[in-house]
């Protein structure tokens, strides 16, 4: 009887204390993604590393380890993080779009496009999809391409300056300042306080030598960011073409 009672006790002893660690685990991860969701990316790093090194095999502190590697531009680590929770899941819309974004960021061009149009074959996609794959047409100087993405972007988010952005310099890129000005003029209505729109609206309305409006553009660029050097060079330009006041 005694004997009987001493293995319940050690029973309950080990059950209570495994319950303990399990719940000790799961309070890093918890911690970990409360960091990350707080913008403590450091801080959510170091607890899903715990955690994910206590329960190998785990695909979500490594997803959130990718997702916070990227939020501080460690983009090798990030990647590893995301093809480790691929290897244990499988593929997934987000795992993609993350990993495809981590791999345009660290200058992988060509595996991330792989990636991308892996993303592009779930419904619904959204509009980060089709700017990325954007991207990556316009960095091969395929304007074509990139402006039928960029207008896929535009069809899934109509709000997004940083489309109309792109999409105006492909259309700068083919000479199709009509197009350009249009979509620029666009991405300043959504967003007027990026010193780059305003440097290629200032660029558009250079090339159709309309010189007083591209330098307002260009030093309304310099009144956001005085340490903006694209448009102080260009500022200094335009002024040489503009005609002397008599």
């Amino acid at each position: 009887m005694v004997f009987k009672t001493k293995k319940i006790v050690l029973l309950t002893f080990t059950f209570i204390l495994l319950f303990s660690l399990s719940i000790q685990a799961q309070s890093l991860l918890q911690m970990g993604i409360n960091e990350y969701n707080s913008g403590n990316y450091k801080k959510a790093i170091d607890h899903l590393t715990s955690y994910a090194a206590e329960n190998e095999g785990s695909y979500l502190p490594n997803f959130y380890l990718g997702l916070s590697y990227t939020k501080l531009d460690q983009f090798d680590l990030a990647i590893d993080s995301f093809n480790y929770a691929r290897k244990v899941k499988g593929d997934s819309y987000n795992l993609l779009v993350n990993l495809g974004r981590a791999y345009y960021n660290n200058n992988q061009k060509d595996e991330a496009y792989d990636v991308l149009i892996k993303a592009e074959g779930y419904k619904p996609v959204d509009e980060q999809v089709y700017n990325l794959l954007g991207l990556i047409h316009m960095d091969k100087r395929e304007y074509s391409q990139a402006i039928k993405k960029f207008e896929m972007a535009i069809e899934e988010e109509q709000e997004n300056f940083y489309v109309y952005n792109n999409l105006s310099l492909c259309y700068i890129h083919l000479g199709n300042f009509s197009e350009a000005r249009k979509n620029i003029n666009k991405a300043l209505d959504l967003d007027p306080t990026v010193p780059y729109v305003y440097n290629n609206a200032g660029i558009i309305y250079e090339n159709l030598q309309q010189y007083e409006e591209a330098a307002e553009y260009y030093q309304q660029a310099l009144e956001i960011d005085p340490n903006y050097k694209k448009s102080e060079v260009n500022l200094e330009r335009v002024k040489d073409k503009m005609p002397e006041e008599e």
